[in-house]
């Protein structure tokens, strides 16, 4: 299985990180001090033969630093799918694009727009989808989950962007979750448009006199009714676009526990070619199409 979302990022963003969402899911199993030993040993004993690792500045002063940690990480952990970021603030994006892409090698790019405080519609991105477009590099970006971050990335603004280029091969993290329709109706119109269920498949659950922050649909669970994340709604669309389905955890900030978020992957009522696709083989020929020879080589 291929977890196509993991942060592992440096000691002291990760801290912040856990702290920050354990405010709001007090019962995660998960450390504020877990670090990036006792998260590969994680993934090993859950079956996860290969990941995904996103990291994102939040100051512009982090995104050399950053992507060169992510970079370390690719060369000590072969099994790691690294991407960089940067900041709209950084006055030499360009050239940061070009040292995470080029010189480190990383596959493609990352945008938490919440959390790094910015709109994708900033002008002053317009470089980077261009140079991404000419590089044949994919946007990951976060969407989705507005309630909770206060922050809102309006499906209109990602198709603008898709408008504008073409050619850009854009992964929508979370599918602007509630409105998963509208990223479906995004993936059926764009070719080179992905979705990323991650939290989608994390299982979830709330009881009713809780916030609903995450925005679950009540649901009768074993006759006990909760709020539950869930996108099996759209098992139909599911199944018919699964080789352009990506799945992750986002551990160590996910919203389960990682054993129970991989058991409700593995048991996803979806034919056979469905469930393999979105457990690994999407993910690996979405690898495969930028670094071809990355299975063999790690």
């Amino acid at each position: 299985m291929i977890d196509a979302h993991i942060h592992i990022f440096p000691p002291y963003r990760s801290v912040k990180a856990v702290r920050w969402l354990k405010r709001y899911i007090q019962g995660l199993r998960v450390e504020e001090t877990v670090n990036e030993t006792q998260i590969l040993k994680l993934l090993q004993d859950s079956g996860i033969s290969h990941f995904f690792n996103y990291v994102y500045p939040i100051k512009q002063e982090e995104s050399r630093p950053l992507n060169e940690y992510n970079y370390h990480l690719s060369k000590r952990v072969k099994n790691a799918v690294c991407f960089g970021s940067l900041h709209p603030d950084n006055e030499d994006r360009k050239d940061i694009l070009e040292e995470a892409l080029i010189g480190y090698g990383l596959l493609g790019i990352k945008f938490h727009p919440f959390v790094q405080g910015f709109s994708v519609l900033d002008p002053r991105l317009d470089e980077i989808y261009v140079s991404l477009e000419k590089m044949e590099r994919p946007l990951v970006i976060h969407t989705g989950f507005d309630r909770f971050y206060k922050a809102t990335i309006r499906v209109e603004e990602v198709e603008t962007i898709l408008k504008r280029h073409p050619d850009l091969v854009m992964v929508i993290a979370h599918m602007f979750y509630p409105e998963v329709r509208r990223a479906f109706q995004l993936l059926k119109q764009y070719p080179n448009v992905y979705l990323d269920g991650t939290n989608l498949f994390s299982d979830y659950q709330e009881g009713i006199e809780g916030e609903n922050i995450f925005e679950g649909v009540c649901d009768a669970v074993n006759g006990n009714p909760k709020y539950r994340i869930s996108c099996l709604a759209f098992r139909d669309e599911l199944e018919q676009y699964s080789d352009r389905i990506l799945l992750g955890s986002d551990y160590p900030v996910a919203m389960n526990d990682p054993e129970k978020i991989y058991a409700y992957m593995n048991a996803i009522p979806l034919s056979n070619g469905a469930k393999s696709d979105l457990l690994w083989g999407t993910a690996q020929r979405f690898v495969e199409k930028y670094n071809p020879n990355f299975f063999q080589e790690c």
